[in-house]
């Protein structure tokens, strides 16, 4: 029996490269996969089973969804052990959906990591979000860099948004004396995947529900190879303690990764997102005249536009709520908030939708609310009685 190749052909440059799609995947790619660094980088030198990791880690749920057998022409054994560990992930999270398929290596490799001569050891993934935030903070500068994507929820033709997010990297990096680089590759809008969502609407965002965890992880292991480090640390947004929650980033899935020895961490794996800022909080009010970062956590839809916070959403406001457990001005850490504050946050988490998943996150910042306030005074007193009130009659109920 014939075994379709998933890949045509690959373009490598020194610091490109671009894989074509086979048969099996000619129709549910829009456009070939485009990786691209910013760094000091020969991607030539790499084996090319490292080169198409970060291709194939964001198209192996897909053809595990799909049924049938595939091949590549080589894959690193580390990765190729893995798989199956993340494939038992994904029946845990969607045990309603099949994940069948296979991707036949018909070669595997064993790539040596190049030496280092640097103190750099590990990779950490940094959007200036909370997680990554968190991460920063608690990563040495003098062992971690910095990575931060385009092409996530940054347009790649966006040049306008992209400068901004670098100018806010290069700042938060300068402060906290980290090094930086950057990685553009087309992951967001690589897959068709619209036929998935009708049969399987639990699947629906397929990006969000299902690749992004693997697919912005890869996106790590050529760089990481080619200088000879250790880690990617990918910060998680899932709490152990809530790990029956269905995301495309997960404690089942990208942590379970491994590629030429290099694994993947998630990092502040047993925190909730207003833990994580607070130890920000309690983290710069330790350094006497430490610059505040500004924390990027909004999506803005995945417009490829999320260049600031709109202070809206439900993401927004659950750090706005958790800078305010602080009595912190949300306005010092990128959160814009007309004046009245209170009144004008009462107004918005009134008209504010939480999606079932992050329900758990918001019983946390309750519990957190009235840890608080016996200590509060003044409008900070009278918002929190208003909170505990407004969440007990509208959500825990």
């Amino acid at each position: 029996m014939k075994i379709d190749n998933i890949i045509s052909h690959v373009d490598v440059h020194q610091k490109k490269a671009t894989v074509f799609p086979g048969t099996p995947l000619a129709d549910r790619m829009r456009q070939p996969f485009t990786l691209e660094y910013d760094a000091d980088i020969d991607l030539r030198e790499l084996d090319l089973s490292i080169v198409i990791t970060p291709f194939l880690l964001n198209v192996i749920p897909l053809l595990w969804f799909l049924g049938g057998t595939y091949k590549v022409d080589s894959m690193d054994e580390d990765m190729f052990a893995s798989l199956e560990q993340i494939k038992e992930g994904f029946r845990t999270l969607y045990p309603n959906v099949p994940w069948e398929g296979r991707l036949i290596p018909e070669t595997l490799t064993s790539t040596s990591r190049r030496k280092n001569n640097t103190d750099l050891s590990q990779v950490l993934f940094f959007s200036g979000g909370v997680d990554s935030t968190y991460s920063a903070l608690h990563a040495d500068p003098d062992r971690t860099i910095l990575l931060t994507i385009r092409g996530h929820d940054i347009a790649l033709n966006n040049d306008q948004a992209w400068e901004t997010v670098c100018s806010q990297v290069d700042n938060f990096a300068s402060s906290f004396d980290f090094k930086t680089e950057r990685v553009s590759a087309n992951v967001f809008r690589l897959l068709r995947c619209g036929d998935i969502h009708k049969e399987h609407p639990e699947l629906k965002p397929w990006y969000g529900t299902v690749q992004h965890g693997l697919g912005l992880s890869g996106l790590a292991f050529p760089l990481a190879v080619y200088n000879g480090w250790d880690n990617v640390i990918f910060s998680s947004s899932i709490a152990n303690k809530v790990a029956y929650i269905q995301w495309g980033a997960h404690p089942y899935l990208e942590p379970r990764l491994k590629v030429s020895g290099i694994r993947v961490v998630a990092e502040g794996i047993d925190f909730f997102c207003a833990d994580k800022v607070q130890s920000i909080v309690d983290y710069c009010r330790s350094k006497l005249g430490q610059d505040k970062p500004f924390m990027r956590v909004c999506l803005d839809n995945m417009s490829g536009n999320a260049e600031k916070n709109c202070g809206l959403c439900e993401k927004c406001l659950r750090s706005i709520v958790s800078l305010i457990i602080k009595s912190e001005d949300p306005s010092d850490w990128g959160f814009p908030v007309p004046l009245p504050l209170f009144e004008v946050l009462k107004e918005r988490l009134e008209d504010m939708y939480i999606r079932l998943g992050c329900i758990n996150q918001w019983d946390h910042i309750h519990h957190l609310v009235s840890e608080a306030l016996p200590e509060s005074r003044g409008e900070h007193r009278e918002f929190l009685n208003w909170y505990i009130d407004w969440y007990s009659r509208e959500y825990l109920s």
